[in-house]
């Protein structure tokens, strides 16, 4: 419940859930990627894909013993805080994928192929932790 509301949205749970499916990580994102593709146009907006972005930061804080650091200072592990660094991190992670296309509108929209291309052309470098949708790639 990263909103404190007391409720889990299914949508956004569906999509987090994807992180601890098999298949291929590629796969995985273009699936979460149509599923808040509300009207189906191939297009998310800034919102949806801070949406996007979060529901893998909330599943992968949720199973994760090492979240330790908060913009580089120790914090602890309160649902405020890691709320604080989900929120605070798919905002960032977003204005990332956004800023590097000059899409700077509120308004402005990108396809999954932008998205993608975005990631493999220096994206994982901003967002290595989604390379964590590859579950080869953890450590048990």
């Amino acid at each position: 419940d990263w909103a404190n509301t007391g409720f889990i949205n299914a949508l956004d749970l569906a999509c987090g859930i994807t992180v601890l499916c098999g298949g291929r990580k590629s796969d995985k994102l273009e699936h979460v990627f149509e599923i808040l593709d509300e009207d189906k146009d191939s297009l998310l907006s800034r919102q949806e894909i801070t949406r996007f972005i979060r529901s893998f930061l909330i599943t992968l804080t949720s199973v994760s013993s090492s979240f330790t650091l908060l913009d580089g200072n120790p914090c602890g592990k309160t649902e405020s805080t890691i709320s604080t660094a989900i929120e605070t991190g798919s905002e960032w992670a977003t204005s990332q994928v956004f800023d590097s296309m000059k899409q700077k509108s509120a308004t402005a929209c990108i396809c999954f192929d932008d998205f993608g291309e975005w990631y493999t052309k220096g994206g994982y470098q901003s967002i290595p932790w989604l390379e964590l949708l590859d579950l080869r790639k953890w450590v048990v």
